[in-house]
């Protein structure tokens, strides 16, 4: 299964669970640090090569609306990704746990120019307390270099 898929289905497990903060489960509740986005984006390089090296492509449907555990569940399948987030000292829950996180704050992170304040601080003031030091983490954070 390609990292993209897997990437693309952590984007609709947190859109479906963004207004679900009442029942805050791990993905909600994971908090970011400067030394687990430093061993991202030190693993984003060895993840890509291994995404554009996977030439097998499989879709098998289960990776729709994935939570981070079943998330975690499919990389510990796939040795050379579980290897690589070894070398960086990632488990793969944690990456998954951290990518999901990491998307969440990036989406508010990255959509709040275009709302206005009123709307950006409700939606702010509806997530966790570790969502909310997420989008705090990464505003001050650079990542566009892991983006590349």
């Amino acid at each position: 299964m390609k990292m993209t898929r897997l990437f693309a289905a952590a984007f609709v497990v947190l859109l479906l669970c963004a207004s679900h903060v009442k029942a805050a489960g791990p993905e909600e509740r994971f908090l970011l640090t400067p030394t687990l986005l430093a061993k991202m984006k030190a693993a984003g390089p060895e993840l890509k090569k291994l995404e554009k090296n996977d030439d097998e492509e499989r879709d098998d449907g289960k990776s729709n609306n994935l939570s981070a555990e079943e998330f975690a569940r499919v990389l510990d399948k796939e040795p050379r990704a579980k290897a690589i987030l070894a070398r960086h000292g990632l488990s793969t829950r944690e990456f998954a746990l951290t990518s999901y996180a990491m998307l969440h704050a990036g989406m508010f992170v990255g959509l709040e120019p275009s709302m206005n304040k009123k709307q950006a601080a409700e939606m702010l003031a509806q997530f966790t307390k570790e969502q909310r030091a997420n989008v705090a983490l990464l505003r001050k954070t650079d990542m566009s270099a892991s983006n590349k």
